[in-house]
């Protein structure tokens, strides 16, 4: 099994991509209200829906954030994907909010809608938190809109 997953048929050449997102930081009535922009790398390599990505994250609050993780793209209809990810990161600057620990985990799901060929639309949910490596956990969730771009 381990061959056929690491086999060269299973991985694709595709563009390189670039997201660009911002939006709400801190959803919820007792949550710190901000600012969150992010800027994502996505390599031009997939492992059958499997994508890698690399990104930061930085919020008005001050939090700052690089991350690398994995994205599931799933296509949908009309060229739509829905993309859930996971992506550990660590916390390079301390913003207002106490996230408890300098090693993060980002959970998030994506939706990506064509607009052009070669750009496409995307509105993202994501929560992070320390995954309760220490205390406090409170966690942060985060409303972003963006664009994506193919760099090839």
């Amino acid at each position: 099994m381990t061959g056929l997953l690491l086999s060269p048929w299973s991985a694709r050449a595709e563009p390189a991509r670039l997201a660009f997102q911002a939006g709400q930081w801190g959803l919820g009535p007792s949550a710190e209200h901000a600012l969150a922009v992010e800027l994502e790398f996505r390599p031009g390599v997939r492992w059958w829906w499997v994508r890698p990505t690399v990104g930061f994250l930085q919020s008005t609050d001050g939090t700052q954030y690089v991350f690398g993780g994995a994205l599931l793209e799933i296509p949908l209809v009309w060229g739509v994907t829905l993309s859930p990810g996971f992506a550990p990161g660590i916390r390079t600057v301390n913003g207002k909010q106490n996230l408890g620990s300098v090693v993060l985990f980002k959970s998030s799901v994506e939706l990506e809608v064509p607009l052009f060929p070669g750009l496409r639309g995307l509105v993202s949910f994501a929560h992070i938190s320390n995954g309760k490596l220490a205390k406090p956990n409170p966690g942060i969730e985060m409303l972003l809109f963006g664009v994506e771009l193919d760099l090839e």
